[in-house]
Parts: C-alpha cells; structure tokens; sequence
C-alpha cells in the first residue's frame, strides 16, 4: 500500500490509467475526495458497494454458476435433438416414409412444450427509477412520497439541500430529484449549484417542484423541469418514468 500525505489542493495521479484524486476539504476525521476518471471507469465508495453491491454482484455471480451452465447446456441438447427429429420427419414424410406422422409430431409437439416449460421465464420487469424528494414541509414531502410509493416508485426523502446532498454522498444513486427551491439551510438554487459542481452528480436530473415562478430565479438554473404548486401527481408520475421526455416541462 503506498501512503502518502496531501493538502487540499493538491493531487495524487494515475496518468496511466487516466484518474487523478484531488484532496478538496479535510475537516476533523472527514475528508473530502474530488476523482477523476475515464467514463468508462465506474468509481464508488467502499461502503455503498458492501450495502448495494454485494447482491449484484452475487447474482451476477450466480447467473454463471457451473449448475446454470450444466441445466442450459442440457436444454440445448434437448431442443437440438427435437429440432433434427422435426427436420427428419419433415424428410420421411415428403418421401412417403413416414410411419404414424400425426403421432411421431405430436411427441415432438408434447416434448417442446415440456421444454418450454423446464425454461426459467427471462422477461426482465421493467425497472421503477428512484426518486430523491426534497422538500422542507414534512406534510408535503410525505404524500407526494406516499402518492409515488401507491404507484411502484421507489422513494427517499431528504428535509433540505444540505440533507439531500449528504444523502447522495452515503447512499445509491437516484434517478432524479423532486426539488423544492425554498428551503431552509441548503436552499433549491444552491443545492443545484452544488451538485453540478460535483463531478459524480452534475448529470443527476433534478425537477423543480416550487410554489414559486420559474421567473424568480436564475435562467441559468440547471433544473430539468418544472412542476408548479399545487402539483399535478399524474404529471409528475410521467416524468418520473419517462425523464427524458420530460425534460424541461413545466407543468
């Protein structure tokens, strides 16, 4: 292990491998650690992979096992076999060979349906996004989490900017963020500030959901939409899960 002592400011690089550590702010037993890296390089935090990573990578783990190979291995020999048997009745029956045609098919019929059903069902369900709520007002934040939770959307809530930006730090990634821009602490305007500032965060997609006008804040504001008070619940919930094309609404 190499052990090396660094200000804040000051760099550890990796040149070839293309990732470079900034030390950014060390306070007390906290330092704070900016990495850049290729895109293709995926860059976590040892605790988030030990509370998320561990069943992924068990069950991708497990989705190659020697037994999943050995059961697959065994149904392609089963539907190679059953394929030829077709492919030779097919031959035997236009040459006049065949002996019972209706019952040799309906075996081939009978074992591929048991085949069918010896597969494991491979329809991936669709995944629900998860959802960040920021809001200081407990009675808002939680019936639009409870309203989101009725309809399948994993749900977080964070009272203020400074909450929600120490969320994202200990936890997974959500897919966006229902952001209320009046808050106490860490407000709308400078929690966004902070997080596009933030390498790891700054393609976080965040909404705006404010009974204030878009027209009072910056134009610069980096949201990716806008939701008036009183919100509409159906069209948050088709932002949520179509974020793209929800981009920029303002509803």
């Amino acid at each position: 292990m190499l052990v090396l002592a660094r200000r804040p400011g000051q760099k550890i690089v990796f040149p070839g491998l293309g990732i470079s550590i900034e030390v950014l702010q060390s306070k007390g037993a906290v330092t704070r650690l900016g990495i850049e890296a290729p895109v293709d390089i995926e860059v976590h935090r040892h605790e988030i992979l030990e509370k998320v990573g561990s069943g992924a990578m068990a069950a991708q783990s497990h989705s190659v096992s020697d037994a999943e190979r050995e059961h697959r291995h065994r149904l392609n020999n089963k539907l190679n076999a059953l394929t030829l048997k077709l492919q030779l009745l097919q031959r035997q029956i236009s040459r006049g060979m065949a002996v019972e045609p209706a019952t040799q098919l309906a075996d081939v019929v009978g074992q591929l349906s048991d085949l069918e059903a010896a597969i494991p069902d491979c329809t991936v369900a669709e995944k629900s996004p998860r959802v960040l709520i920021v809001e200081d007002q407990a009675n808002e934040r939680e019936l639009l989490a409870d309203c989101l939770k009725l309809s399948g959307i994993p749900v977080a809530t964070a009272v203020n900017g400074q909450d929600a930006f120490d969320y994202l730090h200990e936890n997974e990634m959500p897919d966006l963020v229902l952001l209320d821009m009046r808050m106490p602490e860490i407000d709308g305007p400078s929690f966004i500030k902070l997080i596009r500032d933030d390498f790891r965060l700054n393609r976080l997609k965040v909404f705006a959901v404010s009974g204030s006008a878009r027209e009072e804040f910056s134009s610069n504001l980096a949201v990716d939409g806008w939701f008036a008070k009183p919100v509409r619940i159906d069209s948050i919930l088709e932002a949520v899960r179509n974020p793209t094309r929800g981009a920029m609404a303002t509803v």
